[in-house]
């Protein structure tokens, strides 16, 4: 870069001294020297009186005679004249503007400036010049813009999972809703031909397929009440299920819940769980509800830190002598001896003091 020539710094002196007000032209040159900025003098009419040493630098301009004289605003990008003539005209009412504009070096490395445009009063307080101060700020624009960009990205992702969360709950209400038709459809058909059986025997089995598939009908809606999870509170599961059987059948359920409400239970093992509660709900509320009308108790509990207990008692005439859960063939046990095996879950069973019948299945928490 050629050296600044003695006119140029004679102008530079009389820019400082006009800036400052008095002083020796030394000084002057070195408080405007002395700053990293690129630093300018504009007269009224727009053009470029001066430019600091450092400021050339910044801006590769190896002469300052080849923009001395031209007007500031064309050294920028065309875009930017409505804003370069804005800060002029406010400098000239007496007023400083800030902005933040694109301008390639006079050798076409691209550049990002933060603009300060203030104006030099005279000792009368009139304006007679414009300082223009320049500083590159390059390094933090493209930092900011690829932060936008991320930003910008990580919202259409986001946006773009939305609507897929967005589309695929509507999908799983429009299969809950054809689930629950279907389960609908096949009791209404089961207890349709229930009605129609004139054999007592072939008419009970087909009451009881119907009231299993509606079994699957109340386990399936309280697992779609939260369909994103893989994994359901017990609690809650657990004591609205038995809400629902308690609606659903002909007698009391009587439910204590003692887990802690923050205890989770898997999917598929809630499902389990659910067959099992039904299944033996429903077989004591119909045996226990041979002389009377059938009382059902319900407790489910914690035992230690890993395993639950679920009990099913019945105020009826209580299990015959000898019974034997595994060696029952009837699909009521095939039912229970599958889920029970999905549980991992040991089923016993006795009567309880007051000669009622009682279920327990022991299994670890998963």
């Amino acid at each position: 870069m050629n050296a600044t020539s003695a006119s140029d710094k004679e102008m530079l002196a009389r820019g400082a001294l006009d800036i400052m007000g008095s002083g020796l032209p030394g000084f002057a040159l070195g408080v405007l020297g002395a700053s990293p900025d690129c630093i300018k003098l504009i007269d009224l009419e727009g053009r470029v009186s001066f430019m600091s040493e450092n400021g050339m630098c910044a801006m590769e301009i190896e002469d300052f005679g080849t923009v001395a004289g031209l007007r500031w605003t064309n050294l920028w990008p065309p875009e930017a004249k409505e804003t370069l003539e804005t800060a002029l005209a406010t400098a000239r009412e007496g007023e400083r503007t800030e902005f933040e504009a694109f301008c390639p070096t006079a050798k076409g490395k691209p550049r990002w400036w933060a603009v300060t445009v203030t104006p030099v009063h005279n000792p009368l307080g009139e304006v007679h010049l414009i300082l223009a101060s320049s500083r590159d700020v390059t390094e933090t624009v493209n930092a900011r813009r690829m932060l936008e960009e991320q930003a910008a990205t990580l919202a259409r992702e986001v946006a773009e999972k939305d609507t897929a969360l967005a589309r695929q709950k509507v999908l799983l209400a429009e299969i809950d809703h054809r689930v629950k038709n279907s389960f609908a459809a096949v009791i209404g058909l089961l207890n349709l031909q229930a009605r129609n059986h004139t054999d007592p025997a072939l008419r009970e089995a087909v009451a009881q397929a119907a009231s299993r598939i509606a079994t699957l009908a109340r386990v399936h809606d309280q697992l779609y009440r939260d369909p994103e999870s893989d994994h359901l509170p017990l609690a809650a599961f657990a004591s609205g299920l038995l809400a629902d059987l308690d609606r659903a059948l002909t007698g009391t359920v009587r439910a204590e819940i003692l887990v802690p409400k923050e205890l989770l239970l898997s999917v598929n093992a809630a499902t389990a769980l659910g067959q099992v509660m039904a299944e033996l709900v429903g077989n004591a509320i119909k045996h226990a509800g041979r002389e009377h009308l059938p009382i059902v108790e319900v407790t489910l509990a914690t035992v230690g830190e890993s395993r639950l207990l679920l009990s099913v008692a019945d105020n009826g005439p209580g299990l015959p002598p000898g019974f034997d859960p595994a060696a029952r063939h009837g699909l009521g046990m095939r039912i229970l001896s599958v889920y029970s095996d999905q549980l991992d879950a040991d089923l016993t069973c006795t009567n309880t003091p007051e000669g009622g019948a009682m279920f327990r299945l022991d299994f670890p928490v998963r």
